[in-house]
C-alpha cells in the first residue's frame, strides 16, 4: 500500500512539473518531470540496498559468532571424544587384567594337576606297600581276607578311565583291564 502511495506521489509530482513546464513553455520543466519519474525507481532501489545491507550484517554476525546450538554441539562432541578415549583406556586395562587372570588360572590348573598326579602316585605306592605287608602276614586269615577286600575297594575307587585314549588308568599309572 505504501509503495503504491509513494509511486503515485512521484507520478503526480512528475505530472505537476510537466504541467508547469508546458504552461510556462520552459524546457527545464521537462527535465524536472523526467527526474521525478526517474526518482520513482531510486526509492525502491535504496530500500532494497538498505535491506540487503542489513541482511549481510546479520549473516556476517552469524558467521563471526556461531549460533548457540553449534557451540553446544561442539561442546558435546568434545565431551564424547574425551569419554571415548577414557573408555578406550579402561578397555585396554581390562584386557591386560584378563590376560593376567588367564595366566594365573593356567598356572593354578597346572599346579593342581601336578599335585593330583603326585598324590595318586603316593596312594598307589602306599597301596602296594600295604598289600605286600598283608601278604607277608599269614597268622590270621580273616583279617587278611578283609584287608585284601579293602585294598580291592581302594583300587576300584582309584581307577579312572582316560576319555581321550580310552585307557583305564590306575593311580600308579599301570594299565589294567
Amino acid at each position: 500500500m505504501m509503495l503504491r502511495v509513494a509511486v503515485a506521489g512521484h507520478v503526480v509530482t512528475a505530472c505537476a512539473a510537466l504541467a508547469v513546464a508546458l504552461a510556462t513553455g520552459r524546457e527545464a520543466g521537462h527535465w524536472f518531470a523526467g527526474f521525478f519519474l526517474l526518482s520513482t525507481f531510486f526509492r525502491p532501489a535504496g530500500a532494497y540496498f538498505g535491506r540487503l545491507r542489513r541482511r549481510l550484517r546479520v549473516l556476517l554476525r552469524d558467521v563471526t559468532f556461531p549460533r548457540d546450538d553449534v557451540v553446544a554441539l561442539t561442546g558435546r562432541v568434545a565431551a564424547l571424544e574425551s569419554g571415548a578415549s577414557v573408555l578406550d583406556g579402561k578397555a585396554e586395562e581390562q584386557y591386560r587384567a584378563l590376560a593376567e587372570l588367564r595366566r594365573t588360572v593356567d598356572a593354578v590348573a597346572l599346579s593342581a594337576h601336578g599335585r593330583a598326579d603326585e598324590t595318586d602316585r603316593r596312594i598307589a605306592a602306599l597301596a602296594r606297600e600295604f598289600e605286600s605287608t598283608v601278604n607277608r602276614l599269614t597268622d590270621n586269615e580273616e583279617i587278611i581276607t578283609g584287608l585284601k577286600a579293602f585294598l580291592r575297594l581302594l583300587r576300584a575307587t582309584d581307577v579312572t578311565t582316560d576319555v581321550t585314549t580310552g585307557v583305564t588308568d590306575v593311580a600308579g599309572g599301570a594299565a589294567r583291564s
